[in-house]
């Protein structure tokens, strides 16, 4: 499947794991995103390492968008990684996705429609920054994204990251790219409720994608008041595996409240329940 394929699938709400083999299929990747961003009137906010600003822009510009002088007309900015991942000289998750959320409320009050993020992680193999530091602070990102306001490209080079650092990153967003089927769509897409407080999943829910899921959880069930109950609507999902099916069992006692269940899915968190108690 093409990048432009997978590019051109990928929506608001949407928080992926791009993997590439070298530069120039990076920044494809980001070119492309970043134009079709342009082109809806998005602000579009780089955040960049090996790739150079000029490059993207260039790329942007090649692949039929460029910002225009219009109030509301697609925004790009480029920030380097030294002045976001690494502000203040060391990497800060909290302070970083605190930043991130303020360029998401930043251009939604400025009246862009949306916001499309991309993330050049390669600083993160020279700073040699943790497995789990950096899982962490991935899956906390992936809670940006569920009020549909902005997309997330986080770019990770296989050529200088491990496959067990590959394997933790993809687990830790909804959905990974371009390693995928002729039919991509992000493997899982997650959705705030309102009413009742909550999060709808559609997709599926495995391996590759546990600890984002397992975080955009944890993320909704902290924001909600205390004694209003969380519905997490599983009517969306097609598949859940045995862990993650755990996970939602014991959300339960939490104040979790599992709605929308298919047969083979309900029948599953019965059978996970029962080994659970078991267990006990």
């Amino acid at each position: 499947m093409t990048t432009a394929a997978v590019v051109d699938q990928m929506e608001l709400g949407d928080h992926v794991c791009w993997f590439h083999d070298d530069e120039t299929d990076g920044l494809d990747a980001v070119g492309r995103f970043a134009a079709a961003g342009l082109r809806l009137g998005h602000r579009v906010v780089c955040f960049l390492d090996v790739l150079s600003a000029d490059d993207v822009r260039a790329s942007a510009a090649r692949h039929g968008a460029a910002p225009g002088p219009a109030p509301h007309a697609g925004e790009l900015r480029i920030v380097p990684c030294g002045d976001s991942y690494l502000a203040g000289g060391r990497f800060r998750p909290e302070r970083v996705v605190d930043a991130l959320a303020a360029e998401i409320a930043s251009a939604h009050r400025e009246g862009h429609p949306g916001v499309r993020l991309v993330g050049d992680m390669a600083w993160a193999a020279r700073r040699q920054v943790g497995i789990d530091t950096a899982r962490r602070y991935e899956a906390a990102a992936s809670a940006l994204f569920l009020d549909g306001r902005a997309a997330g490209l986080c770019l990770y080079d296989r050529r200088i990251f491990s496959t067990e650092w590959c394997q933790a990153m993809m687990s830790a967003h909804p959905a990974a790219a371009p390693a995928c089927g002729p039919r991509w769509t992000p493997l899982l897409r997650a959705h705030r409720t309102a009413d009742p407080a909550g999060l709808r999943l559609v997709g599926q829910v495995d391996r590759s994608n546990r600890d984002a899921s397992a975080a955009l959880l944890a993320a909704v069930t902290q924001e909600t008041p205390a004694r209003q109950p969380v519905v997490l609507d599983l009517s969306g999902l097609s598949f859940v595996d045995v862990r993650s099916a755990a996970t939602l069992v014991r959300a339960g006692p939490r104040g979790v409240r599992l709605v929308g269940c298919r047969p083979g899915l309900a029948r599953l968190l019965e059978l996970v329940r029962g080994g659970l108690a078991d267990e006990d």
